[in-house]
C-alpha cells in the first residue's frame, strides 16, 4: 500500500498510539484526518501535521457513519480509538460495559462498514486495527475489554479473508502494555512487572510499516506471541500461569 499522497483517517488520535500513528503517517507523506477528543492536544497535533480534525462519538448510534461522511474519501483507516475497563466483572457498571462495547467494537465495525464500499469501488485501500494481547489471551478483571479486542481481531481476520484480491488490505497489531495515558483513563495504573511497557511510537512505527509492506498482523513485543500459543495448546496450563502473573 502506497501511503504517500493518500488520505488517512486515524481514530483516537488525541494521544497515545493514535497520536504516534498520525505522526508516522505524516512522515510517510499521508494527508491526515484526525478523530479523537476535541481538546488542545488534538488541535495542537493537527496544527503540527497540517491535518483536519473531525469530531464524532464513535459510541453513539450514528457516530461511525457521521465520521465517515465528514472524513470523505479515504485510502487508509487506522482504528485506534478505544477505552479500558478494569475491575471485578460482577461489580462492573452496566453503563460502562455498554460504552466499552459500543466504542471498542461496534464503532470499529460500523466505521469499517461505512468506508469499505468506496475502497472496494476504487480497488484500493487499507484497514489497520489496533488490537491487544488481551484479545488473544484473556485477562482477569479485564473481561469486557479483552472480549472487545478479541472481537476486533476476529473481525479483522475475517475481513482479510473476505477482501483477498480486492485491492483492500487488512492488518492488525496486538501490543502488550504501551506507555500511554490509557492506564490513567481507565482509573487503574499498570501493575505487572512483565511485559514491560513499550513506547507508543514503536508500536506506531511497526503499524505503518505493516500497512506499507502488506503485512497481515503481529504481536508487540514479538515474544508475547508465546502466550496465545500456549493458551491454544494447553488451556489449563495457560490459566494457571495467568493466575500467577496476575497475582
Amino acid at each position: 500500500m502506497r501511503v504517500a499522497d493518500g488520505r488517512a483517517l486515524v481514530t483516537g488520535a488525541s494521544g497515545g498510539i493514535g497520536g504516534a500513528v498520525a505522526r508516522r503517517l505524516h512522515a510517510a507523506g499521508a494527508h491526515l484526518v484526525l478523530h479523537g477528543r476535541v481538546d488542545d492536544r488534538l488541535a495542537s497535533l493537527a496544527d503540527e501535521l497540517g491535518a483536519r480534525v473531525v469530531a464524532a462519538d464513535l459510541a453513539a448510534p450514528d457516530g461511525p457513519q457521521q465520521l465517515a461522511a465528514a472524513a470523505g474519501p479515504l485510502d487508509v483507516v487506522v482504528h485506534c480509538a478505544g477505552v479500558g475497563l478494569r475491575g471485578e466483572f460482577a461489580q462492573a457498571d452496566v453503563a460502562d460495559i455498554d460504552r466499552l462495547i459500543a466504542l471498542n467494537l461496534r464503532g470499529c465495525v460500523l466505521l469499517t462498514r461505512a468506508v469499505l464500499p468506496a475502497m472496494l469501488a476504487a480497488r484500493r485501500g487499507h484497514l489497520a486495527f489496533v488490537g491487544s494481547i488481551a484479545g488473544l489471551t484473556g485477562v482477569a478483571r479485564e473481561a469486557c475489554y479483552a472480549a472487545t479486542k478479541a472481537g476486533v481481531l476476529t473481525f479483522a481476520d475475517s475481513l482479510a479473508v473476505e477482501l483477498a484480491g480486492t485491492g483492500v488490505g487488512v492488518s492488525t497489531i496486538s501490543p502488550g502494555a504501551v506507555e500511554t495515558g490509557f492506564w490513567d483513563a481507565r482509573g487503574v495504573a499498570y501493575h505487572r512487572s512483565t511485559p514491560r511497557p513499550v513506547a507508543a511510537d514503536h508500536v506506531a512505527n511497526l503499524l505503518v510499516r505493516d500497512i506499507q509492506a502488506g503485512r497481515s498482523g503481529r504481536v508487540v513485543p514479538r515474544w508475547l506471541g508465546i502466550a496465545p500459543a500456549v493458551r491454544a495448546v494447553t488451556p489449563k496450563l495457560y490459566r494457571g500461569l495467568a493466575r500467577r502473573m496476575d497475582g
